[in-house]
């Protein structure tokens, strides 16, 4: 198990566009592998590999079902085909978007910080696997929210440029409070 450090905000990588993955070797199924290792260490639910420092379009994803996440008097969540399954993403792209959500994402390179964040409610993302196999998927729910999330990580995105500039404001003074920005 290699866990790689994750890069905190405002590292330059993370503002970023990463260059598209050609080589689908030994090389990449190890990074796929720490990037998940460092994910789990992390307790995340997605990684992108700018957020380890690397410049290619990879990410990962795991999502975990958990029936206590809710308070008593609130539903459990159901579980869905995407709970409970490890996900690699390279070169992944974005063909379509529907509806429209708001919700409260944090992020590994964002420590303790949460913020509403408008997505889309379902994406179809293209992408290809660790093995350069090509494949499509239709997300919804959180794994929707985390896939954008993750490929606007890989865009030089960071969930904060969604957000208003009162809220980027008070994000960047909560980040300097912690020692994360000079």
């Amino acid at each position: 198990m290699a866990v790689l450090k994750v890069l905190e905000y405002p590292a330059k990588v993370l503002l970023t566009k990463s260059p598209e993955v050609d080589v689908f070797d030994a090389d990449l199924k190890k990074f796929v592998k720490d990037m998940h290792d460092t994910m789990e260490d992390a307790n995340g639910i997605g990684l992108a590999a700018n957020q380890v420092g690397a410049l290619k379009r990879v990410l990962t994803i795991f999502i975990p079902h958990q029936d206590n996440r809710y308070e008593d008097d609130e539903p459990l969540e159901p579980k869905m085909g995407w709970h409970d399954k490890k996900f690699t993403f390279i070169n992944p792209k974005i063909t379509k978007k529907q509806g429209k959500v708001r919700f409260q994402e944090g992020c590994l390179s964002f420590p303790e910080i949460f913020e509403n964040v408008d997505r889309a409610a379902d994406v179809w993302v293209d992408a290809f696997d660790e093995n350069g196999k090509e494949f499509s998927v239709h997300a919804t729910g959180l794994f929707s929210i985390c896939l954008q999330h993750e490929i606007d990580h890989l865009d030089g995105i960071v969930f904060t440029d969604r957000m208003s500039r009162l809220k980027q404001s008070m994000v960047k003074k909560k980040m300097q409070k912690r020692g994360s920005m000079d």
